[in-house]
């Protein structure tokens, strides 16, 4: 016994029941002829506050913000004109309430009825570009906070530089002088122990003066004033090299003076986090600082021999890459962050100069406009 199949018909394009899917569909689907809708689906009506039956043979430009009139046309005559089939873009429609509405669009010139005639489809967005607006909004929120707390964090390093500098170090600067006294009475045998504890105490008492020092100026760094950026950095990085007994190696090109006070000391910053990371994390025997400054740019890179900071630099809990990033931006640099030539981290700070008119808090908004069609 044989058994056969009949194979379905093949369908014919009026066969398909594309009205249904139309209907049904979660886009907005809508057909403009001379600037009018002829056809909307639910959806799109919906979208302002319509039903199909109040929406359809409503102008284009009714349908649209004020502003946004001009380039509705615009884009309609374009597609007529034939200098373009299809365009997308964001829109901003005004609903029958008055409320904004924003819309993803894309329409292609098609024939209708002998026609020629827009057909195209909708996307609701306006939560989505709500949504961005709060995020936008909230960025701007933090970094200016975080411009407020690295102000007032560096207004209160200078209070403590100067406490530092000016009255503790004047206090052990005396106490000096006391033990360089004592150190001259007692240089009799019978004192001779008194002596002793005295020299050793005078040498203990320079050292604590010189860790004063070094406090002072890591907390504001005077040497950006006196000896300028190049020379401040190479300090910070030998003193970093010499304390953690790592190798330091430092080149400096071009003319040293041409980045303002308040960009260098955010670059300062900078190369103190990062060195910090690698004290922390790198696990390096070697760390080397290039600097390069021309007449139009101010290029800094900081290189460890380290294990490497991984495929993820900004890890979850990274505060100090996060602040790094923020300096930079404030300044109008661009820092990367990666793998170093032949293992290891490299630190990249690119710096224009002359520099740029600073950022306002949030940058430039962009809201969308245009119309439907």
């Amino acid at each position: 016994m044989t058994s056969s199949t009949t194979e379905p018909p093949a369908l014919v394009i009026d066969d398909v029941p594309f009205r249904g899917i139309v209907e049904q569909s979660l886009a907005g689907v809508y057909v403009v002829i001379d600037e009018r809708f002829v056809y909307a689906n639910d959806t799109f009506a919906a979208m302002f506050g319509y039903s199909p039956g109040e929406f359809i043979g409503r102008r284009m430009v009714d349908c649209v913000t004020p502003d946004s009139v001009a380039e509705v046309q615009a884009n309609y005559q374009r597609r007529m004109a034939g200098e373009v089939d299809s365009i997308r873009y964001t829109t901003r429609g005004l609903r029958k309430d008055g409320q904004i509405v924003v819309l993803d669009l894309h329409a292609s010139r098609v024939d209708c009825r002998g026609r020629p005639a827009l057909a195209g489809v909708a996307l609701d967005i306006t939560d989505t570009v709500l949504r961005q607006e709060e995020l936008r909004r909230s960025e701007a929120q933090l970094r200016s906070l975080m411009r407020r707390i690295d102000t007032t964090r560096e207004s209160e390093r200078a209070r403590l530089a100067r406490e530092v500098h000016d009255v503790l170090g004047g206090m052990l600067t005396s106490a000096k002088f006391d033990i360089a006294r004592i150190v001259r009475r007692t240089q009799s045998e019978p004192l001779a122990e008194i002596h002793q504890i005295a020299t050793d105490l005078l040498t203990l008492m320079q050292d604590t003066i010189d860790t004063a020092r070094v406090i002072s100026n890591e907390m504001r760094p005077t040497s950006l004033d006196l000896l300028g950026l190049h020379t401040s950095l190479r300090q910070a990085v030998e003193r970093f090299a010499a304390r953690h007994r790592l190798e330091a190696l430092v080149s400096s090109q071009g003319e040293a003076r041409r980045v303002p006070g308040a960009a260098a000391l955010q670059i300062y910053r900078i190369v103190q986090e990062a060195l910090t990371n690698i004290a922390r994390h790198a696990q390096a025997s070697r760390v080397t600082l290039v600097l390069t400054e021309t007449d139009t740019s101010f290029e800094l890179r900081l290189l460890d021999d380290g294990c490497g900071i991984g495929s993820n630099p900004c890890r979850e809990g990274s505060i100090g890459l996060f602040s790094m990033s923020e300096r930079a931006r404030e300044i109008g640099a661009t820092l990367q962050l990666g793998q170093a030539p032949g293992g290891g981290t490299e630190l990249t700070l690119s710096l224009p100069l002359p520099l740029p008119t600073p950022v306002a808090a949030g940058g430039q908004s962009h809201s969308a406009s245009g119309g439907p069609g």
